[in-house]
């Protein structure tokens, strides 16, 4: 059903567009002479983001795993699915920026979100060599399927850890904001990456 999935998108944009609204703010009350009350409407907007990102959550949830709203394409569950994983990272990252948020909280969620962009990495990974690792399956080929994983494993981990400490390199020198910018500007790059190459292949659908 491409309303539901349609429905979806038009929440994701709102809700990203409230969440450059909630930085906007956030940084137009720092410059002025703002009042306590008045610095806690970045919050407010971000609030009503989170929202947002729970309803897209569940929406993006009946579309990819169930038929519910009957068949869905697998490029618009794809587009779709790739909103809500930028929305679900931008409401946690943006969520270091406001009032009250100290440092140590923003470390958290610097971390929760470098965690989520590398479980990211692991999918990109395994798109590429996941054919390659389990050619021979239906024929019982175990330890070839065994030796293969082991050096996809290697690559994995060695990509892993290498984002990992890029990003914490990143968070360690300059401000939460910009570390956060950084982080985010990369989990796009990566999700784009990931549609533009999935997009170009073709695959069966069903009915």
């Amino acid at each position: 059903m491409v309303r539901l999935t349609t429905t979806g998108n038009v929440f994701s944009g709102i809700g990203l567009t409230l969440l450059a609204v909630t930085i906007f703010l956030k940084f137009i009350l720092d410059s002025l002479s703002a009042t306590p009350d008045q610095l806690l409407y970045p919050f407010y907007v971000w609030l009503i983001a989170l929202g947002i990102l729970a309803i897209v959550v569940v929406i993006g949830v009946i579309n990819t795993f169930t038929e519910m709203t009957g068949f869905v394409h697998p490029d618009d569950k794809m587009y779709s699915n790739m909103l809500v994983y930028v929305m679900a990272l931008g409401t946690l990252l943006v969520c270091g920026l406001l009032q009250g948020v100290d440092i140590t909280i923003q470390g958290y969620l610097f971390n929760m979100g470098t965690m989520i962009v590398i479980a990211y990495i692991f999918l990109f990974v395994f798109v590429f060599f996941g054919g390659k690792i389990a050619k021979g399956a239906e024929e019982g080929q175990v330890k070839e399927m065994t030796s293969r994983f082991m050096l996809v494993s290697l690559i994995l981990g060695v990509a892993m850890a290498g984002a990992h400490l890029f990003l914490n390199i990143i968070y360690g020198t300059f401000s939460y904001g910009w570390a956060a910018a950084v982080l985010m500007v990369f989990a796009v790059a990566l999700v784009l990456l990931m549609v533009l190459y999935m997009g170009r292949k073709y695959e069966p659908v069903g009915k």
